[in-house]
């Protein structure tokens, strides 16, 4: 090993310690994952503190004159943009509502302009935009470089324009993240990739930073002595350690504030139960029964719930102890009716409960039942965009679509701010066309 590689060896470990890390907290450990992916837990936190860092190196490297000035001056108001966006402009922090303009148009309902075109939702302008910043980040990050080392004219064209390049030794960084931006595991993944982006800016722009210190005017990258190899390997180590200790302490110091502690908290029950849908998905039957388990120990009156544990339970071969949910869930449904003889969604989910069961008749009735009563509360609030909403989902499960769609594309039409109406029409509308 030489030593002037120290700063290599040290950024590609911190790269296999990060992407190995998430992967094993996947796979061993769920709750480990949930916190270091969701929204105002650690690992949100730990993209917010990168591109803080990011922009603050980009800003010591632009006050240098050098040809490469403008684009770290570019890049620190890009990060600086992407910190404001990461937390809404402090919308979440300092407990602002959200202006009616962003509520209604905004795909998260929230104070910030990248939900305007992405959200939650897969649609083909977000799927565009994913596959656009994955070609950058393979171009910049990989291509570029190899083409400036390569000496090919139109790479040192642009290096001479001021279009600084990557180190080489960060391309595992950037085009993983390529491959995580596009979504294909469907978990969450595209976290994990603003982490790897900041943390491969930030390095590269500690890399400038010293060499501008160093040799000013510099063309390209120097081999770097040992003590500045040593020296790139521990700023690099020190930034990845700071911006840890800043997530935790943050999202530590937010769960126990008053105002945003009840809100994560909810957050993060919400997003054990995506979770679970997803350990179900990938048929990863005990970590999914796992997490259902915590979300009933903390809302035991949702029978969606109860039936995805029978589900987990029976592919588990826990026969008796799947059948106990599936009646504590018929149970709390029938509970439900007594209370609320008209309520759609009570009686659209005994549906779901006898068709598990097997008793179709059953199931049958209450479709039935759910219909005519969806209907006459259409006809009594017509302007209502929840009657409206629960008509589409029982003539859904009915089998007539086309009406469906036209109830769902209604209640978007009367409360054009909710995601749920948002997610119903594009859903049964890619169906339909699947269909046809």
């Amino acid at each position: 090993m030489r030593n002037n590689n120290v700063h290599q060896l040290a950024a590609w470990g911190l790269f296999i310690a990060i992407v190995g890390g998430y992967f094993f907290m996947a796979v061993k450990f769920p709750l480990a994952y949930i916190v270091a992916t969701y929204e105002d837990l650690v690992g949100e936190w730990a993209q917010v503190y990168l591109f803080a860092a990011t922009m603050l190196l980009s800003i010591r490297v632009a006050c240098f004159k050098s040809r490469f000035r403008f684009f770290f001056a570019f890049l620190a108001l890009a990060c600086f943009y992407v910190v404001g966006e990461e937390i809404s402009w402090g919308q979440r922090i300092f407990n602002l509502m959200t202006p009616d303009f962003f509520e209604k148009h905004n795909l998260q309902n929230e104070t910030n302009l990248h939900n305007f075109f992405t959200g939650p939702m897969t649609t083909t302008l977000k799927r565009s935009l994913e596959y656009l910043i994955a070609l950058g980040l393979v171009g910049y990050g990989l291509l570029y470089p190899l083409l400036v080392s390569a000496r090919l004219k139109l790479a040192l064209w642009f290096n001479k324009k001021g279009l600084p390049h990557p180190p080489l030794y960060l391309w595992p960084f950037f085009v993983v993240s390529a491959y995580l931006e596009l979504g294909f595991i469907s978990f969450n993944e595209a976290e994990i990739a603003e982490i790897l982006i900041p943390l491969a800016l930030a390095i590269m722009a500690i890399n400038y930073l010293l060499a501008m210190q160093k040799y000013q005017g510099f063309i390209s990258f120097p081999k770097w002595q040992k003590t500045e190899s040593i020296r790139l390997a521990s700023q690099s180590a020190a930034l990845v350690l700071s911006v840890i200790m800043l997530a935790f302490a943050t999202t530590g110091a937010s769960y126990s504030s008053s105002t945003m502690g009840p809100k994560i908290e909810s957050r993060y029950y919400n997003g054990l139960e995506k979770f679970a849908n997803r350990y179900k998905r990938i048929e990863h039957w005990d970590s999914a029964a796992n997490l259902y388990l915590l979300v009933h120990e903390k809302k035991s009156g949702q029978a969606t719930v109860l039936r995805n544990l029978y589900v987990c339970y029976s592919n588990m071969n826990d026969e008796t102890l799947a059948l106990s949910f599936l009646k504590k869930a018929e149970q709390l449904e029938i509970d439900s009716l007594a209370k609320d003889p008209l309520s759609v969604a009570s009686h659209l989910s005994l549906v779901n409960t006898y068709e598990m069961i097997g008793d179709k008749e059953s199931a049958a009735d209450h479709l039935r039942g759910s219909l005519e009563i969806a209907r006459l509360r259409v006809s009594m609030y017509p302007e209502s965009a929840v009657t409206a909403y629960w008509l589409g989902k029982a003539e859904e499960m009915s089998g007539y679509l086309i009406s469906a769609l036209q109830e769902y594309q209604r209640a978007l039409e009367l409360d054009p701010g909710a995601l749920k109406y948002q997610k119903a029409v594009l859903k049964l509308s890619r169906q339909l066309t699947a269909n046809y």
